[in-house]
């Protein structure tokens, strides 16, 4: 028992270390355009997460409204809505540390919504 509690420790030490800033690109797969990602991962009590982001859409900066936020053995989720063309949209970013930076899916929907309008990949490395 007291193995699997060192090895839980030492997983979650290791997800602490991915706090601070990270800065990347995201890239459609459905129209072929892309933008900046800037997000800010910040520890709370236990072993909950902050998370701020935006990212360009037609060169403007898109503030997001975050809903979710999980990391944990160096794999990220991240939940949160904003607006865009006049709707409400919720996007779902999940990606994988590899060391050097986070890379990964996203899928994004009306609000309410589980049709997808919008996927593609991300990468993001510390700032």
């Amino acid at each position: 028992m007291s193995v699997v509690l060192v090895l839980i420790a030492a997983a979650f030490a290791a997800d602490r270390d991915l706090a601070g800033r990270f800065a990347g690109e995201w890239k459609s797969d459905s129209s072929g355009s892309g933008g900046t990602i800037q997000f800010v991962l910040t520890p709370q009590e236990g072993a909950a997460w902050k998370s701020d982001l935006t990212f360009s859409l037609n060169n403007d900066e898109v503030k997001t409204v975050m809903r979710e936020v999980k990391l944990q053995d160096g794999k990220i989720e991240l939940t949160y809505d904003f607006e865009a063309q006049g709707a409400t949209l919720r996007s779902h970013v999940k990606g994988d540390w590899d060391g050097k930076a986070f890379r990964g899916k996203y899928e994004t929907t009306v609000t309410g919504s589980s049709d997808p309008v919008d996927n593609g990949t991300w990468t993001a490395s510390r700032k």
